[in-house]
């Protein structure tokens, strides 16, 4: 991601939570900031990943929806991140 940030090339994840979905349980229980939903930080940490993220996360309600916006105001404390990116790592394995 960061070398397509680079040349200001956008990066569009596929299915962003959907991809998640395999490490919701050990992203259920970090310690989320805010009383935020395990997937609003999951969308919260994909945003602060790289400036050239763009997210199209699907719903079918109205609620997801607005969730889903709320994680773009959300700041995660780089623990978080760091607790996150350790996840990442573990399930790609």
């Amino acid at each position: 991601m960061e070398e397509l940030a680079l040349q200001n090339i956008a990066y569009a994840p596929f299915f962003p939570l959907g991809g998640l979905r395999h490490c919701s349980h050990r992203l259920s229980t970090q310690p989320l900031p805010l009383k935020m939903m395990p997937m609003q930080v999951a969308l919260a940490w994909l945003l602060q990943r790289a400036p050239n993220i763009m997210l199209i996360p699907g719903t079918s309600s109205v609620k997801h929806l607005r969730e889903n916006l709320d994680a773009a105001t959300l700041r995660l404390p780089p623990e978080t991140i760091a607790a996150l990116d350790s996840i990442a790592v573990r399930a790609a394995q």
